[in-house]
């Protein structure tokens, strides 16, 4: 019983970690703006990026890949070990800042919260997740093939890197952080194409 509470307020700590929108903070103390009144109106950092500035877009960035890593070191901290249950920490994260208490339920996509937390349980694979994420960027972020693509890739690095018993587990947590982004995203998902 006393398990199962600590892990319900990890969740709760990884939604309102999650619920910090820094688009929104950052965008407001520079300008006086709702990042939400500006630009695609997305409060993420692509927007902040383009509206504000590249400088004040990566530290947004940076906040809310931060953002899904820290619930899943304090929960790590006191005791949480096994990358699945971080994961779905994280997970809650994501959730927070797709639909943040403090901003009436309406946030960003969550992807760089979602690399945040990939980043925490694959360490050594994040330069390979950047690099593919740049690439899909700049050839086509909406194709499916150049995703599914990425996709391997992305698992031939983990099994080039990490020990079997561990992509295992990484892998499932990948599958559930890919389904989150699916079921978040799920409008988005009109706009792929072959």
């Amino acid at each position: 019983m006393k398990f199962l509470l600590m892990i319900m307020l990890y969740f709760i700590l990884g939604y309102l970690f999650g619920s910090i929108d820094f688009a929104y903070l950052v965008t407001y103390f520079l300008t006086g703006k709702n990042i939400r009144e500006i630009g695609d109106k997305n409060p993420g950092a692509a927007n902040v990026s383009r509206e504000i500035g590249k400088r004040w877009g990566i530290l947004v960035w940076l906040g809310d890949l931060i953002k899904g890593v820290i619930p899943m070191e304090i929960a790590a901290h006191f005791g949480i070990t096994n990358i699945i249950l971080l994961t779905v920490i994280g997970i809650f994260a994501i959730i927070g800042h797709c639909y943040p208490v403090f901003m009436k339920f309406k946030g960003g996509k969550g992807v760089a919260t979602t690399g945040g937390v990939l980043a925490y349980i694959a360490p050594a694979i994040l330069p390979v997740g950047i690099i593919l994420w740049f690439v899909v960027q700049i050839i086509n972020d909406r194709s499916v093939r150049i995703l599914i693509v990425a996709i391997i890739a992305y698992f031939l690095c983990l099994f080039a890197i990490y020990p079997l018993h561990i992509v295992k587990q990484i892998s499932v947590a990948t599958i559930l952080l890919v389904i989150t982004q699916v079921v978040i995203n799920r409008d988005i998902l009109k706009e792929f194409k072959f």
